[in-house]
């Protein structure tokens, strides 16, 4: 039995040493960052200011490794089945929290597959227009879509929850348009072939400061400082919020210690003033939240659109 106790405890007292062992390792050639999404969206736009920065800690290539499709879970399985290394990181958004509920055989578990590493940015979703279209704000917009039941079409950056759940509260019918990330989303928008899109502020940030769409709100249940002009859509909508948040993960059996120095090497970059600067302008409210609080939180988001989906009668197909 001393034995077996002596075992245990040299075990225990080698695995901390251990994991600074995997953590100094790391990265030894070079890291890809994995977009789900199509270039050109928030997504995107907030890796490629991180990667300069990050390569220069590592000492190593990061580069923006686009997997896109199926609503980002091509990116995610792709990372899932990578090897347990940190030298292939998803960077997602709140797709990653809509997946479960929108399809029913994922070729990868989100909750174990998976391991959420940092929270990066979060950015409330904006519903932009078209010029053309004859409302400004929430009341006018439900106002509108009331008078016109079924008429009105919204395009989503990838998942439709959101405008179902506002259609619920707002008590409209709005037809959705799916669309494989912000970027493609805001060509139609600008180009009149979809009235209304819905995504992350920081998606659209560009696009509105041109003039070549219009904002009607936000998707938070107040103000936001990344674009405190724009009124709440609970206004219209009593309760509806929709914040998009982009957050990395590692494969399952990535080293303790690996993850770790992921992340706090993230929240430094974090806490760069230009970065946070930069990412403020995008529409991007940055974090750098532990690992273990962003683990809770995926899982909250998880159970939450899976209320939504239920509650709209979707089943995952």
């Amino acid at each position: 039995m001393r034995s077996k106790l002596w075992i245990a405890f040299i075990a225990s007292a080698l695995l901390v040493p251990l994991q600074s062992v995997f953590a100094q390792a790391f990265p030894g050639k070079v890291v890809r960052i994995v977009i789900p999404f199509s270039l050109g969206g928030s997504n995107d736009l907030t890796a490629r200011i991180l990667l300069p920065h990050l390569s220069e800690r590592w000492k190593q290539q990061v580069i923006v490794d686009p997997h896109v499709g199926a609503a980002s879970t091509v990116g995610a399985n792709h990372v899932a089945k990578s090897a347990p290394d940190g030298h292939s990181i998803l960077f997602t958004s709140t797709q990653f929290a809509y997946a479960p509920s929108t399809f029913a055989n994922l070729p990868y578990d989100p909750l174990n597959d998976l391991v959420p590493v940092t929270l990066v940015t979060v950015s409330p979703q904006m519903i932009i227009a078209h010029p053309s279209l004859p409302a400004n704000n929430p009341k006018e917009l439900v106002a509108l879509a009331r008078a016109r039941p079924g008429e009105l079409s919204m395009g989503n950056a990838g998942n439709a929850l959101p405008t179902y759940s506002f259609a619920m509260l707002a008590k409209v019918k709005i037809t959705t348009v799916p669309y494989k990330g912000a970027g493609p989303l805001q060509i139609d928008i600008m180009g009149g072939h979809v009235p209304l899109g819905m995504a992350a502020i920081s998606s659209f940030m560009g696009t509105v400061r041109s003039g070549r769409a219009k904002v009607i709100g936000v998707c938070s249940l107040e103000r936001t400082p990344l674009y405190p002009e724009a009124p709440p859509m609970a206004e219209a909508a009593p309760g509806f919020e929709a914040v998009a948040w982009f957050g990395m993960f590692v494969p399952r059996g990535t080293p303790a210690g690996v993850v770790k120095r992921i992340r706090d090497d993230i929240a430094e970059v974090l806490r760069i003033p230009d970065v946070r600067k930069r990412l403020n302008e995008i529409g991007g409210d940055p974090s750098g939240m532990p690992s273990e609080e962003f683990a809770r939180m995926v899982r909250s988001e998880i159970e939450k659109w899976n209320r939504v989906a239920a509650s709209a009668g979707i089943k995952p197909q």
